[in-house]
This record gives structure tokens, C-alpha cells and sequence, in this order.
């Protein structure tokens, strides 16, 4: 196929590996047996996207897809040492959940202040234990057919994370989520976390995704499913410190039902090459989904956003702002798209992003879109890119602050719009912190 990498071998060790691990993958469920052989032949066809490939055409994931990616199909207790959890933005009171290489990493979680109404546990442990609610989503909202790294995913992902909110349920203490590479070796990561908010149930999530720059090249594919039944609200802020030796693809597929709503804040602040790939389907009428993005790529650094909202029945609403500064020879992408069908009446959504150039080695590819078919709507989108305003750093310096503290300032206040979405005002501070230190970096 012209839209994928051709020559790369490692599709072809990573499929023998399938075959190889294939009794330890499908843990003797089959369920599982058959979305793993599907998944497994969906990624043969399809193989790696290339640059030809549209959705991926400003990534160049061949310099990434090397031949020495392994995937791992176990966690040492080795791999278990060292695991912290980043201080600074851990909330009062929160769920402390480890992940490593992909797996559950139950010696590093916490969970004393697990209230009644929640269940969070190794994915593996779910599927084993038949969980029909991890069982029910498992591989339906995130389809092998539609993506090669989530074909690659299901079929060899062998654990991750299941969050499961009762009906009802408010959980008051944040679920922080530490996800990290302890790699011994060169690694192809695969992690895959599954989230069901059951009817009128409301949940805060924090997703720290942490890297360490060990010098050992490293893949990770992360898939995200999240179902948010009826009247329910659910709210996810990714955080992205990848090491410098790491690429990254994270695919966040949530369906949302009547009178529910889903957040989603995601602060790209560091990673050799990050991708975004966010699917919202807004299932049913009278609901919503808010999206908010910022992104601060540097030293070759590539960060990559590619939103879709999917508006299938009336009086639905979606909000989406990304905002990107781009520095050094820093590449930043955004590729989003609002897509109204026929039945969708009476939607409301508005898509923008905005980026600041600070060096002229940067590089912005932006692209909103508008797909509608259907004739009793408000839709708007629009993008922006520049560099800091002359006039307000003129009149910064006439008060007396020197050119780093005035462009510390306007580039503190351009992130802010983003962060204000934060509920959590020890989180906010804190990211304002780390921003603050790109930016006089």
C-alpha cells in the first residue's frame, strides 16, 4: 500500500511475536481469542502508516519504527523499582494508580482512599475474572478496522487499566494515573485502559504520562476507551513529560450518551514525538463534550493533535480550543474536525486553535474542519498563527520589565485560558509552574 511504510521489518517481528506469545495474549477467553486474531489481521493489511497516509502525513514514524522494538508480555519486579509519583501534581486526597510498560502496576498504586462506588484494577485481572462491563467495551468504542495502532494494540496489549464508576456515584478524590517506561531493553509498549461512568456518575481524572531519559529507545501505543452512559460527567486532563529517547501514539475513544458530558485538557509539555489522537461520538441527544488542548513542542520536539467530534443526533453540543507555542525548531500539528450527520439537528460547535511562533526554525501545520450535513445548526472554526503581539511587548518594556519577563508574561497569559479549565487549583498551579519554566527556558 502507498499510505504505509514500506520495508520496515518490524511489523514483521512484532506479528511473529503475536504468534509466538498468542496462549499467553488470549488468557482463554474466546471473546478475547477472536478480537485478537481480527485485531492481528487488521494490522497485516493495513501495516504502519506513512508519510502518504493523510492523517499521519507530517509524522515521520519510520525514523521511530526501528527493527530492535520488542513488545513485552510481562512486568519484572525489577521494572516495579524506582516507580515514584510526581509530587507536584498529585491532588489532596487522590488515587494513586502506577502504570509500567502497560501493565498494572499494583506494588506502585494506592488506593486507601478508595470510596465506595469505584472499581479500579489491572485490565488483565478484569478480563479474567469475565468483568461484563470491561468485557462490554472492550474493543467496541476503539475499532481495530479504523487505525493501525489501534489494530496493533488489541491485538498485543496484555494488561492495562479498568476504571468502572457506579451508577450514581460521585467520586470525590481525584484518580491520578502515573504512567512511565522502565525499559531494560528497546521497547514497543502497549497499554490500553478502559473507563465506564455508569448513569448520572461523575469522576475527575488525572493522566500523567512520565518519561525518564534513559538513552534506550522506546515506542509506546496507548489506547483510551471511555464510555459515558446517560447524565453522567466525566473529566480527563492528560499531562505529556515523554523523555527525549520516546515516541508516543495515545488514542482516546469516548462514546457519549444522553444528558452525560465529557472533558478533555490535555498539556503537551515535553516528548520526542507526541501523537493525540481524541474521537468523541456524541451518541445520543442533549449531550456534550468540551476539549481543550495546549502544546509547547521545543529542540526538535514534534507534539501532534488530531481531534474528531462525531455529532449523530439533535441538540448536542461541543467546545474545542487548542492552543499551541512553538519554540526553537519545535513542530507543532492540528488537524481537527467537527463532523454533523443528517440527524443532527439543532448542534452547536465551535472549534479554534491559536499558535505563537517564537523562533523562525518553528514549524505549525494547522488544519480545522467542517463536515456538515445537516441544515439547522451553528457551527463555527477558525486558526491562527503569529508571533507575540509588538504592541503589548512595547508596552511591558515601557513599564520597566525586561524582554524575558514581558514575553514570560504574554506567554503566561496565552496558556492561562487553557489551564483556567482546571477545576483543581493545586494541579493548576502547578502546571503553571512548569509552563512558566519552558517559556524562560
Amino acid at each position: 500500500m502507498t499510505s504505509t511504510i514500506q520495508g520496515v521489518s518490524l511489523k514483521d517481528k512484532l506479528l511473529s511475536e503475536f504468534e509466538l506469545q498468542r496462549s499467553a495474549l488470549l488468557l482463554d477467553n474466546t471473546l478475547l481469542d477472536n478480537f485478537r486474531n481480527s485485531s492481528a489481521k487488521a494490522f497485516e493489511t493495513s501495516g504502519f502508516p506513512g508519510r502518504k497516509h493523510e492523517e499521519y502525513r507530517y509524522l515521520n514514524l519510520e525514523k521511530e519504527l526501528k527493527e530492535e522494538l520488542s513488545a513485552p508480555f510481562s512486568l519484572s519486579e525489577k521494572e516495579e523499582e524506582g516507580f515514584q509519583f510526581d509530587e507536584q501534581l498529585l491532588t489532596d486526597s487522590c488515587i494513586k494508580v502506577g502504570l509500567i510498560n502497560g501493565f498494572f502496576s499494583k506494588k506502585n498504586s494506592d488506593f486507601q482512599n478508595l470510596p465506595q462506588g469505584i472499581t479500579i484494577k489491572s485490565l488483565a485481572d478484569a478480563i479474567r475474572e469475565n468483568d461484563k462491563h470491561a468485557l462490554s467495551v472492550l474493543g467496541t468504542l476503539a475499532k481495530p478496522s479504523s487505525d493501525s495502532f489501534i489494530a496493533l494494540n488489541s491485538a498485543l496489549f496484555m494488561d492495562g487499566l479498568f476504571i468502572f464508576v457506579e451508577k450514581g456515584k460521585t467520586i470525590e478524590p481525584t484518580i491520578h494515573i502515573s504512567q512511565q517506561l522502565k525499559p531494560e531493553q528497546a521497547l514497543f509498549a502497549q497499554a490500553r485502559i478502559l473507563l465506564v461512568c455508569e448513569e448520572n456518575s461523575n469522576v475527575k481524572i488525572v493522566h500523567h504520562i512520565k518519561g525518564e531519559d534513559s538513552g534506550i529507545h522506546c515506542f509506546t501505543n496507548t489506547v483510551i476507551e471511555a464510555e459515558i452512559e446517560r447524565g453522567a460527567k466525566a473529566e480527563w486532563i492528560s499531562i505529556q513529560e515523554e523523555s527525549s529517547n520516546s515516541a508516543h501514539i495515545i488514542t482516546t475513544q469516548a462514546q457519549v450518551f444522553s444528558q452525560a458530558e465529557f472533558k478533555h485538557i490535555s498539556i503537551g509539555l515535553k516528548g520526542k514525538l507526541v501523537r493525540n489522537n481524541l474521537n468523541i461520538v456524541l451518541e445520543e441527544p442533549n449531550c456534550e463534550s468540551h476539549l481543550f488542548g495546549y502544546y509547547h513542542p521545543s529542540q526538535g520536539e514534534v507534539i501532534d493533535n488530531h481531534t474528531l467530534v462525531d455529532h449523530r443526533k439533535p441538540n448536542c453540543n461541543s467546545n474545542e480550543l487548542y492552543k499551541g507555542v512553538v519554540d526553537g525548531n519545535g513542530t507543532a500539528v492540528f488537524n481537527g474536525k467537527i463532523y454533523v450527520q443528517q440527524d443532527a439537528q439543532k448542534t452547536n460547535a465551535f472549534q479554534s486553535n491559536k499558535n505563537i511562533l517564537l523562533s523562525e526554525g518553528g514549524t505549525v501545520n494547522t488544519k480545522p474542519q467542517l463536515e456538515i450535513y445537516a441544515d439547522d445548526v451553528k457551527c463555527s472554526h477558525g486558526s491562527s498563527t503569529g508571533v507575540l503581539d509588538p504592541e503589548q511587548m512595547f508596552y511591558l518594556r515601557s513599564r520597566g520589565l525586561s524582554i524575558s519577563k514581558a514575553k514570560a508574561l504574554l506567554l503566561s497569559a496565552y496558556a492561562g485560558e487553557v489551564l483556567e479549565e482546571i477545576s483543581n487549583n493545586s494541579l493548576k498551579e502547578a502546571l503553571v509552574n512548569r509552563i512558566e519554566k519552558l517559556i524562560n527556558a
